[in-house]
């Protein structure tokens, strides 16, 4: 760092812009030199003032929070001030640009002056495809400005635009774009405020937009009425296949309209309506839409205010469910009683990989239920059960399911009434077996490759190591075989896999390797 601090420094004092801004961060933060902060705002001066926009914009930020130098509002917004004329000077460089794809402009405080200037690049630019704007502050005026550009765009797929002081008037000219552009796959407008007003121009965006599969509204003031306005748009939209509404408030009446929706959408995939204040009601009808769905593949009902009751209409639901992978359901307060009916499931359920029941005051019964039902799926790869009340007992019942269970790879059980030694050895037992299915799974999955480039070979090698003895003459690449042939989707993970050029090679050595050890094996005997 000594060396780097030192030929930082000779670039500086040779007039080095970003050598100098590179030296104001290293004084400010102690690297390679005494942390000085006087010395900082001194190189930061001589990068700002060269034209260096990134030393601008921290020049300003010292200014403002007063760290090494007098607090100076009006210093400060003068330097944010030309930080953003230089984001006008960058804008004018991506007209010109014919190579860059991704540029990533969060926490620079660009301003709807500095994002008006980057949206008239972005009329013309034909090469970028991905652009951060978070936390710019570049309000209704800079998302009306950046709405214009996506209308004529042909090439920009994501574009974030996370906590910048958008209401709903931005996001209205946004919507209307959405009608327009045909390339735009992603938007981000999470930690804004456009409310109801926002998500409908939004929700009626989407019932002709035929590109957008993503759209993430976290924490935007979203009522019912918003959730039902998006909910109307499930029914035309076709490509939508994630929506994010975490942190919002559509309650139990947006949870109903969103669930009456999703009986009957055919794309939707991911859905996450995390601290909604979604009750009974709402959680009723979303297990109702679950016995009915063919594509969700994951759902978010954490934080909101569920209990036993909404536990088990979610199991049952879980129990004629096909296609929900992960369901996550932390921070609530669905109890011994819940993690019964949810155990009851599992017993039943043949897709879902990973459950989280974090903080859901479960004790000991609830663990030893959950236990019983891992006894008999081989589906569930991961189960969060951290921050219950949960003591020995629950945990013990867990290992000794980790015995004969062969898929679990990661049971998190932090945080529960974990005092004593005990505790902390069948915590370490868990970890073992944990890690054990770790490797019977990327075993499986390496047999697979083999099984699917080798198809004879693969099935005949196992047919005759299978029957090799656990002597010491045992070979590693012999009990590879045998752990990843006891595995019942060993099979179904080859069909239809098309081996890519390089996991052909893979296979063609392992397959020496099998050959090698195989004859090694066939002499031992032999002796």
């Amino acid at each position: 760092m000594k060396v780097e601090f030192a030929i930082c420094l000779e670039k500086a004092e040779q007039g080095d812009s970003e050598a100098q801004r590179e030296l104001g961060c290293l004084y400010r933060m102690g690297l390679g030199v005494n942390q000085d902060e006087a010395q900082a705002v001194k190189w930061y001066q001589k990068a700002a003032t060269a034209g260096n926009a990134k030393a601008q914009f921290y020049l300003g930020r010292l200014y403002e929070e007063g760290l090494g130098i007098a607090k100076d509002e009006a210093l400060a917004m003068h330097w944010y001030l030309k930080a953003a004329q230089s984001n006008q000077s960058l804008a004018k460089a991506l007209k010109a640009n014919t190579t860059l794809t991704s540029i990533e402009l969060s926490h620079n405080k660009i301003g709807a002056e500095g994002a008006q200037a980057l949206a008239e690049a972005l009329k013309t630019n034909t090469t970028l495809t991905s652009i951060d704007f978070q936390w710019n502050q570049i309000s209704d005026e800079g998302a009306q400005a950046l709405a214009g550009a996506l209308k004529t765009n042909t090439t920009l797929t994501s574009i974030i635009l996370y906590g910048n002081e958008i209401g709903a008037e931005g996001a209205q000219t946004l919507a209307e774009a959405l009608k327009i552009n045909t390339t735009l796959t992603s938007i981000v407008l999470s930690s804004n405020q456009i409310g109801d007003e926002g998500a409908q121009a939004l929700a009626e965006a989407l019932k002709t937009n035929t590109t957008l599969t993503s759209i993430i509204l976290y924490h935007n003031q979203i009522g019912a009425g918003g959730a039902q306005a998006l909910a109307e748009a499930l029914k035309t939209s076709t490509m939508l296949i994630s929506i994010d509404l975490d942190s919002n408030q559509i309650g139990d009446e947006g949870a109903q309209a969103l669930a009456e929706e999703l009986k009957i959408n055919s794309t939707l995939m991911s859905i996450n309506l995390k601290d909604n204040e979604i009750g009974a009601e709402g959680t009723q009808a979303l297990a109702e839409a679950l016995k009915t769905n063919t594509t969700l593949t994951s759902i978010e009902l954490s934080c909101n205010q569920m209990r036993a009751k909404d536990a088990q209409a979610l199991a049952e639901a879980l129990k004629t469910n096909t296609t929900l992978t992960s369901i996550i359901l932390n921070n609530n307060a669905i109890g011994d009683e819940g993690a019964h009916a949810l155990a009851k499931a599992l017993k039943i359920n043949t897709t879902l990989t990973s459950i989280e029941l974090y903080n859901n005051q479960i004790g000991d019964e609830g663990g030893q239920a959950l236990a019983e039902a891992l006894k008999t799926n081989t589906t569930l790869t991961s189960i969060n059960l951290s921050c219950n009340q949960m003591g020995a007992k629950g945990a013990q019942a867990l290992m000794d399911t980790l015995k004969g269970n062969n898929t679990l790879t990661s049971i998190m059980l932090g945080g529960n009434n974990d005092d004593g030694d005990d505790y902390s050895e069948v915590l370490k037992h868990i970890n073992t077996f944990c890690k054990r299915n770790k490797a019977l799974t990327q075993a499986a999955k390496l047999y697979a490759l083999f099984l699917a480039c080798f198809p004879t070979e693969a099935q005949d090698a196992y047919l005759r190591l299978k029957e090799v003895s656990t002597s010491s003459t045992q070979t590693p690449i012999v009990r590879f075989f045998q752990m990843a042939g006891k595995l019942p989707d060993v099979y179904d993970q080859a069909r239809d896999f098309i081996p890519s050029q390089a996991q052909a090679s893979a296979a063609n050595k392992l397959l020496k390797q099998l050959r090698k050890e195989d004859r090694v094996s066939n002499k031992m005997k032999a002796k």
